[in-house]
C-alpha cells in the first residue's frame, strides 16, 4: 500500500535519517533536493543544437552537471547569433559549453553574452568554442576555449620605396590583396588591423625584394612596438615581429619597411604561389 507524507520537515531522535534497502526516495522536479540550499545535480549532461539566436532557459540545465549548445551558423552572410546565458545566480551548479560545429557563412559569428547582456565571448570559425561557469554572483571562463582570429594581406604587384625612408608599406603600396581574414580587424581604407579584444597575438609577415631593405617594424597606435633602422639596413630579407605581442581591444598595428640609398623593389604577385610580401596576424589566445 502506497503512503502519503505531508510534511515540512522530517526529524529524528538520531543523527541520521535512513532510506531502507531496495527503497528508493523519489524527487519530482529536477533541482529540488537541495543541500545548504544549493541543488543537487544528477550528474547528467544536456545538449542542444541551435541554428539562431537563443536564451538559455532553467530547465535546459536544472538538475544538470554540463550543458553543451551546438551552434551552426553556416547559412547566410555577416550574422551575428546570440546566445544568451542566464543569470548568474541561476546556473552556478551547471557548466555552460558552447560550441560551432560548422563552417561559417562568410562573417557570420556566435557571440555569447549574460544576461545584461555583455558579450562574454565571441566564435568566429568552426569548432571555436567556450566553457562557462557561474559562482553565482559572477559567471568565469574555464579556459576550456579556443578562438579563430586569422588573417593575411599580399602585394599584387612589385612596391618601390624611397631612399632612406621608413614607411608603412600597405598604406603606400595601393595593390595589395585581403587573402584571409577571420574575425575582422582589416581596415582597407586606413591599411591597418585592430585587435578585436584584449589577446596575446602572433603579427608577422614575410618579407621578399630586391635591393637594400627590411621590414616588418610594427606600431601599436603610433609608436613602434617592434622598431627598425633606416639608416643601417642589413643585407638579406628578414623576417621580423615573429613573436607575441600583448594587444588591448581597438589596439591599431601598422606593418613598417625600411630602405637606405637604394630604392628596393619589394615583390608583390597575383598568385600564391609566386614570390610577393605578405603581413599575417593570427591570436595565440584571448585574455
Amino acid at each position: 500500500m502506497a503512503a502519503t507524507l505531508s510534511l515540512d520537515t522530517i526529524t529524528s531522535s538520531g543523527s541520521t535519517i535512513t532510506v531502507p534497502t531496495g527503497k528508493t526516495m523519489a524527487i519530482t522536479d529536477a533541482g529540488n533536493l537541495t543541500i545548504g540550499g544549493v541543488a543537487i545535480t544528477t550528474g547528467a549532461q544536456g545538449v542542444l543544437s541551435k541554428t539562431g539566436d537563443y536564451t538559455i532557459l532553467p530547465g535546459d540545465f536544472t538538475g544538470k552537471s554540463s550543458l553543451i549548445i551546438f551552434v551552426d551558423v553556416s547559412a547566410g552572410t555577416s550574422t551575428e547569433t546570440t546566445i544568451t546565458l542566464p543569470a548568474e545566480a541561476d546556473f552556478s551548479t551547471c557548466a555552460i559549453h558552447v560550441i560551432s560545429t560548422a563552417t561559417h557563412g562568410s562573417g557570420n559569428k556566435i557571440t555569447i553574452k549574460n544576461d545584461t547582456p555583455v558579450e562574454v565571448y565571441t566564435l568566429y570559425a568552426k569548432l571555436d568554442h567556450c566553457e562557462i561557469v557561474s559562482d553565482g554572483t559572477t559567471a568565469f571562463r574555464t579556459g576550456n576555449e579556443w578562438v579563430t582570429i586569422r588573417g593575411e594581406v599580399a602585394l599584387t604587384s612589385n612596391y618601390t620605396s624611397g631612399a632612406n625612408s621608413v614607411t608603412d608599406l600597405w598604406d603606400a603600396a595601393s595593390a595589395y590583396t585581403v587573402v584571409e581574414e577571420i574575425g575582422g580587424g582589416w581596415d582597407s581604407t586606413d591599411d591597418d588591423w585592430t585587435a578585436p579584444f584584449d589577446g596575446e597575438f602572433m603579427v608577422a609577415g614575410s618579407i621578399l625584394l630586391d635591393g637594400y631593405g627590411t621590414g616588418f617594424g610594427l606600431k601599436k597606435n603610433g609608436n613602434f612596438i617592434q622598431a627598425i633602422n633606416g639608416s643601417h639596413v642589413a643585407y638579406g630579407n628578414p623576417t621580423w615581429g615573429v613573436k607575441p605581442f600583448v594587444l588591448a581591444k581597438d589596439d591599431v598595428i601598422t606593418f613598417w619597411v625600411a630602405s637606405t640609398n637604394s630604392t628596393p623593389n619589394w615583390y608583390g604577385a597575383a598568385a600564391a604561389t609566386s614570390k610577393r610580401t605578405t603581413a599575417n596576424w593570427w591570436c595565440v589566445r584571448r585574455l
